[in-house]
Parts: structure tokens; C-alpha cells; sequence
């Protein structure tokens, strides 16, 4: 299911978030279930040359990144894989690849108003880093009731919907840990979900500037190092007026260039884009 039919089916159906964490919550138990049955496990005995493991674990991350917002927008061409690759990253972000696509398509909807999940403006930055889903929770509710009603029995779906929200998070924390280990849950999973978040963040934070007369530019950041990796592997990530003028780019360098300018990771890139060729 695409990207735009789930935020459709959101808005028409004031039960479907209910009924998908459910389903979410079910398949989880099973899961688990069956990681305590059979044992099974990749993780390895502590040593600290595993730290070594953290800065691939944070590059996972930011790719993860591209992958989940390239997902929501249902980038890779083929329906089935993308919806794959974005419940996996949803997996690893923890709220689930449904809960990214209301956030974010809220965020192009609504960008840099009230009803903006991630709209970080008059907030620092350390603010805004330290509780992002707060914000997002706080911003998706009042969509939701504005949309569904305020309604005395809306109000208890929401209470219920947001219970199952909280209790998803810690049943695939609990998942991460059975199947990888307490090496590489510390090591390269809680690395790879902080790198998520924070890059996430910085993004929404440092391309939404906000100008003297209180007004908003979405800018395009590529102007130094930092920026210049965070993009490679980020597939264009910091690109963000880009992407807000077309949301179909995979890789928003791509906008007005040719292929060709990026070399083999525009090549990887596009191989993504064309998988379903």
C-alpha cells in the first residue's frame, strides 16, 4: 500500500490506526514468542573491540534514514519492495512505517505551521532534538481530532490508539534485543535508531530558516564537509527544497542534473529507483 493511500485511509477511517496497531501488536507477540522458542539469536559475547562497530552502525542509520523517507513517498518503484523496505526502517525507528507517513506527509501538508509534526521554530535545537516524538505525538492528536471529531468516544480511541502506540515501541525494542544480542543491540542498534533521530532532526531543524520577519525558507544544504557526507549518505537528504518541489526524487541532487554527476552512488541509487524494471 502506498504512502498516499495509507494517509488517505487515515483520514477516512477513524478506526484504522487502532486496527493497524493491533494487527502490529499481534504479529510482535508472535514474533517474540517464537525468538523465545527457538533461541535464535545473531549476537556475540561482549568486548570492547565492538565499539569499532558504532560509527558503521551510525552510516546504517543515516541510510536507513533515506530509506524510510524515500518509502513514504513510494520512491522505489516496485509496490511490494518499497512497502518492505519501509516497514523494516519502521522497525528500526521504532513507531512504525504507517505512523512516518502520517508524520511526514502532516510536514508537507502543513509545513512550518501549527499542525506541523516536526516544526521546530522557536525552539533550539537541543529543545527540539531531545523529545521529537512529543511533538509529533502532540501535532498528530490534534490533526486527528480535528479531522475525526472531539467526540467523547474518539477521545477514548485516541487514549487507546496512543496505549498501543507506546506498548508497539517497546514490544520491537524487545525484538531488537532478542534477535541481535546485547553486543549489537548496544553497539549497533541503539547507534543506528540515535543517528535516525538525530539526523532526521537536524535536518527539519537547520532547513526550515527562519528570517527576520518570522516568515520560513526551506533551503538546500551542501555548503561544507559535513553536509557533503551527510548527503552521500543520506542520498540527498539536507536537498530539502528539492524535495519539497518534487517529492518523487529519489535522490534530490538529481533535480535539473544528470544522472552521471554523482558517480557509482547515482548508480545505486538509480538502480533503487528502477527496481521494478
Amino acid at each position: 500500500m502506498k504512502g498516499s493511500v495509507i494517509f488517505r485511509k487515515i483520514n477516512k477511517d477513524r478506526l484504522y490506526l487502532l486496527k493497524s496497531y493491533a494487527l502490529d501488536m499481534l504479529v510482535m507477540l508472535v514474533l517474540i514468542a517464537l525468538l523465545s522458542v527457538t533461541g535464535i539469536s545473531i549476537g556475540f559475547e561482549y568486548s570492547h573491540w565492538y565499539l569499532l562497530i558504532i560509527p558503521f552502525a551510525m552510516m546504517n542509520g543515516l541510510v536507513l534514514a533515506s530509506l524510510l523517507h524515500n518509502t513514504s513517498h513510494n520512491n522505489i518503484k516496485n509496490d511490494f519492495l518499497n512497502r518492505v523496505v519501509g516497514e523494516y526502517c519502521g522497525y528500526w525507528v521504532l513507531y512504525g512505517f504507517e505512523n512516518f507517513v502520517l508524520v511526514h506527509f502532516l510536514h508537507h501538508k502543513y509545513s512550518d505551521e501549527e499542525l506541523d509534526p516536526v516544526n521546530p521554530k522557536g525552539m533550539s535545537f537541543i529543545v527540539f532534538l531531545s523529545a521529537p516524538m512529543r511533538y509529533m505525538i502532540d501535532a498528530t492528536r490534534k490533526y486527528l481530532m480535528k479531522i475525526h471529531g472531539s467526540t467523547e468516544n474518539y477521545s477514548f480511541i485516541m487514549k487507546t490508539q496512543t496505549l498501543a502506540f507506546h506498548v508497539n515501541i517497546i514490544l520491537r525494542l524487545v525484538i531488537w534485543y532478542m534477535l541481535l544480542g546485547k553486543t549489537l543491540f548496544l553497539t549497533f542498534y541503539l547507534p543506528g535508531v540515535l543517528s535516525i533521530v538525530a539526523i532526521f532532526a537536524h535536518i527539519n531543524y537547520n532547513c526550515h530558516q527562519e528570517k527576520e520577519d518570522g516568515s520560513i525558507e526551506i533551503v538546500n544544504l551542501n555548503h561544507n564537509l559535513y553536509y557533503k557526507i551527510a548527503n552521500f549518505f543520506t542520498v540527498g537528504g539536507y536537498f530539502h527544497l528539492n524535495h519539497h518541489q518534487n517529492v518523487n526524487l529519489f535522490d534530490p541532487r538529481f533535480q535539473g542534473q544528470s544522472h552521471s554527476t554523482f558517480g557509482l552512488q547515482a548508480h545505486l541509487s538509480n538502480i533503487f529507483r528502477k527496481l521494478s524494471i
